[in-house]
């Protein structure tokens, strides 16, 4: 009995590994993108549109075709993405790239961009008041 039973759990080891290392399937280029919504600034003297929002407060410069000149001045939901500047490799941050826009979407007519500072919160400014 002993034997079946070590017999049993070495088939069943074995067995599960093959499963284990089938390759898993690779993301079509297709699924590939990434989608901001912000404020559509733009162009300016040098022809470049910069989207600002909550998580790109200092902007982000934006690329694409024409389809950005019906969203400037507006809040707009772009699909691309990104790349990187040419000299940037090792740096961080929004200034090291800019966003390839493929769609762009219009979702307000108006929209007014956020401060580039973070703002305080109502507790941290009441206490400030208080001093």
């Amino acid at each position: 009995m002993r034997r079946f039973l070590i017999a049993a759990t070495v088939a069943g080891a074995l067995g599960m590994p093959g499963a284990a290392q089938e390759p898993a399937a690779a993301p079509t280029p297709a699924a590939k993108g990434t989608t901001l919504i912000g404020c559509l600034a733009g162009p300016d003297a040098d022809d470049h549109y910069t989207l600002t929002s909550m998580q790109h407060r200092m902007g982000v410069e934006v690329v694409g075709g024409d389809e950005r000149k019906s969203g400037a001045g507006a809040k707009v939901k772009l699909t691309g993405s990104w790349e990187a500047l040419p000299g940037s490799e090792g740096k961080k941050g929004d200034e090291t790239r800019l966003f390839k826009a493929t769609a762009v979407s219009l979702m307000e007519k108006k929209c007014q961009a956020p401060t580039e500072l973070t703002p305080a919160s109502k507790k941290k400014a009441q206490q400030q008041k208080k001093q």
